[in-house]
């Protein structure tokens, strides 16, 4: 019995002795229930209480291999796709348009589901539920990584890479320097000491005062001066010392008058770059625009906490101004690398420390949102320089 070939689909006896191994471990199980092998299935019959075995039923093998391609390519879709967003997102980080915390944890969780792919692809046998989760949880990164960089069609996708490779030189490596240290504010060393500078502080406003008590000796209506943090003087992106030029004609403005030249001053259409013009250049060339234009003009430094895009505290600079109507004011206009689009990045912000600072649009565009991005809590107000 146990040699004649099966070729039907009925069952026919068999001896314990032929059984399997495997089937014989498990002969209990056989009065309760069929045992199913690669090429059998065994039972123990209830009438006759004699083992039996029939043929398997099995798929026919052009649909096996139909089945078996069809989540092969499902999930090597699942794979391109989400390594196109993976580039994608490399591609922003580098252009800096999105965050880039945000852009890191989007890129590391892509790789793992590649990589996840990868494997699943890899093997030779393909079950329903793997394939079924590998695509599922591609379908969910793609989906949301698309919302987050707003991506709607291949177009879009094309030109975050375009953007990529026109980046100016270095911008990348600056945002990731941005992101481990503030460097915004820089100092170059002066070689003074806290009682030369204060001397020389002290001799730039007698000078000033001189001037102002002999008008007729000169036509000259301004004086210049730097900036000097900590034993250092306060230098541009580019190294130049923060020059402020100070109209001893200027007045305190009211707010009206405030707005009204800060609508038509181009500070802030500047663009952002991180070797080139940075907070500190901004906030040098709005004192020294409305000191032009006869308004009377703060310089301010302030040290932020930590916040979403920087670790670490940092310096940020930006302006003041003693209205005639709303007392002190501070504004700073300095844009951002999203905003460099032509939008209006004047702003006001309540400085105070201990609180968080969140600049507020004064000219909101349409569709904007009024507030600003969380800079951080104010830790210190170093420097108001008039």
């Amino acid at each position: 019995m146990a040699k004649r070939w099966v070729a039907d689909r009925k069952w026919h006896d068999i001896d314990f002795d032929h059984l399997p191994s495997w089937v014989k471990r498990r002969s209990r199980d056989l009065d309760r229930r069929q045992l199913v092998g690669q090429s059998f299935k065994y039972r123990r019959n209830s009438r006759t209480g004699k083992y039996q075995r029939k043929l398997r039923y099995h798929t026919p093998r052009p649909l096996v291999s139909t089945g078996r391609a069809l989540t092969k390519a499902l999930v090597l879709l699942s794979v391109l796709a989400a390594t196109t967003i993976v580039v994608t997102m490399v591609c922003s980080l580098i252009s800096g348009n999105i965050n880039l915390t945000a852009g890191i944890i989007f890129s590391l969780i892509g790789i793992s589901i590649i990589a996840w792919g990868a494997v699943s692809f890899s093997r030779r046998r393909l079950s329903f539920a793997r394939t079924f989760m590998v695509v599922l949880i591609s379908a969910l990164f793609i989906i949301v990584s698309c919302a987050y960089l707003n991506i709607r069609s291949p177009t879009d996708v094309r030109d975050s890479v375009l953007s990529a490779f026109s980046t100016e030189e270095d911008q990348f490596r600056a945002t990731v320097d941005a992101y481990i240290e503030r460097t915004d504010l820089k100092v170059a060393e002066a070689g003074l000491t806290d009682k030369e500078i204060t001397e020389e502080s002290t001799s730039q406003q007698g000078a000033t005062e001189s001037q102002a008590a002999e008008p007729e000796a000169t036509e000259e209506v301004s004086g210049t001066e730097h900036v000097y943090i900590k034993g250092g003087v306060l230098v541009g992106a580019d190294g130049h010392m923060i020059t402020l030029h100070n109209n001893r004609d200027a007045t305190n403005p009211s707010w009206a008058e405030l707005k009204a030249f800060l609508a038509n001053d181009k500070t802030d259409k500047q663009l952002y770059n991180y070797s080139t013009f940075v907070c500190g250049d901004f906030a040098e060339m709005l004192h020294n625009n409305a000191e032009a234009s006869g308004i009377s003009a703060a310089f301010v430094t302030v040290i932020l906490g930590p916040c979403s895009y920087y670790s670490t505290s940092g310096g940020h600079a930006l302006n003041a101004f003693q209205t005639t109507d709303k007392g002190l004011v501070y504004i700073d206009c300095t844009s951002s690398l999203s905003a460099n689009q032509g939008g209006n990045a004047d702003k006001t912000v309540d400085v105070q420390v201990g609180k968080q600072y969140i600049p507020e649009s004064i000219f909101p565009e349409p569709g904007w949102s009024v507030m600003w991005e969380n800079m951080g809590v104010v830790e210190e107000i170093e420097i108001v320089q008039w």
